[in-house]
């Protein structure tokens, strides 16, 4: 029976497939596809094994479509084109670095003159502390307000607290609008000149960063060069030239460096010597018109005072009369009472004089009877 005749079975079909993809993966690694084992002629037959003639020819097929490996020269040549081409991208990248941090270096000489600077911060700082100076004085005249009404309770420590409060609410407007002002105007002016101080580190840096990274490059180039086959004075120039470059770049972002920064600082320096007047302008008006308010805060005060000591005047006045009113009460309900008991001792003195009268006459009476019976007997007798 012919071996082709036999029908495969399915654990075959599996051992091939499995060996296929093998030897495919083998041939596809880098590096690897020379040390790829060779096709099996050998003639022990597989287990099962139904086509001997196929499984024998398909990893030669393989071999021959697989790229063949490239020599050690054309690697190097490789490696050198890679190594020349970062080596220039290394040095257009540092030299753009370069040209930003120039560029930068000469807007610093074409700035606003520090007059005009010194109005701007002012503007601004007039915007910032806008909202918050209008609060001050709206709370301020609230207040003030509050200190008018505050005699019509006729207490003098209302008053007295009232008048505080407004006192300490003219002083924040005055702190609002001078001191917050300049501050603000200072903040703004640091903020600003810190800024431009980072901007001008970080151009810098960039600059300096892109040079090292071109002279790193420039040894990955020398490298290459000898590996590639080039002249020894050939590369050697080429990197003593590429390495001149490169630090001369580091040197330059420096040098740009320093005189950025020496430039901000006289810039600034010459602002601030601008908004200093500006800011003491703007303390002295709120001076001016806090004493305005102050002044305001004395005369309301008094009025207030005023005003609590005639209301206190008018209620010591009304308690006066109310109590001396009452006094008259009492004293009219007592004399009322004391009426009838004086009327009783004289009705009494009366019926006794009556009695007293009845009983002369009485008396009187029976004397003349008594005398008139005696001489009425006398006569008889004579």
């Amino acid at each position: 029976q012919h071996p082709c005749s036999v029908v495969p079975n399915k654990g075959t079909i599996m051992a091939r497939l499995v060996l296929a993809v093998a030897m495919v993966s083998l041939l596809c690694l880098p590096g690897l596809a020379q040390h790829a084992p060779a096709p099996s002629h050998s003639t022990e037959p597989a287990e099962d094994s139904t086509e001997p003639a196929e499984d024998s020819k398909q990893p030669a097929e393989k071999e021959a479509t697989a790229a063949p490996k490239p020599s050690k020269k054309e690697l190097a040549k490789q490696a050198l084109s890679r190594a020349t081409e970062a080596h220039k991208e290394a040095l257009e990248h540092a030299d753009d670095a370069i040209k930003k941090l120039k560029a930068f270096v000469h807007l610093l000489d074409d700035h606003a003159d520090a007059k005009t600077a010194a109005a701007g911060l002012e503007e601004s700082a007039q915007k910032d502390v806008e909202k918050s100076a209008e609060d001050d004085e709206n709370t301020f005249r609230s207040r003030l307000r509050t200190l008018v009404k505050s005699g019509s309770g006729g207490d003098s420590k209302e008053v007295a607290a009232a008048a505080k409060k407004a006192n300490r609410a003219a002083k924040d407007v005055e702190l609002s609008a001078g001191d917050d002002k300049a501050k603000a105007m200072r903040k703004q002016r640091n903020h600003i000149q810190k800024a431009t101080k980072e901007e001008a580190h970080t151009l810098a840096r960039e600059a300096r960063e892109g040079a090292h990274a071109a002279v790193k490059a420039a040894h990955t180039l020398e490298r290459a060069q000898r590996h590639a086959g080039v002249k020894e004075d050939i590369y050697e120039r080429a990197l003593d030239r590429n390495e001149r470059i490169g630090e001369g770049m580091e040197d330059q972002a420096q040098d740009l460096q320093d005189k950025a920064e020496d430039k901000i600082e006289r810039y600034f320096g010459t602002v601030e010597g601008r908004a200093e007047p500006l800011e003491d302008d703007a303390r002295e008006e709120a001076a001016k018109h806090f004493a305005a308010e102050r002044r305001a805060v004395r005369g309301v005060t008094k009025q207030a005072g005023e005003e609590a000591h005639k209301v206190r005047a008018a209620a010591k006045k009304a308690a006066a009369e109310a109590k001396a009113e009452a006094k008259a009460a009492k004293a009219k309900e007592a004399s009322a009472e004391a009426e009838p008991t004086e009327a009783a001792p004289k009705e009494a003195k009366h019926g006794t004089k009556a009695n007293d009268d009845t009983k002369a006459k009485h008396d009187t009476k029976a004397n003349d009877d008594t005398k008139a019976k005696h001489d009425t007997k006398a006569n008889d007798d004579t």
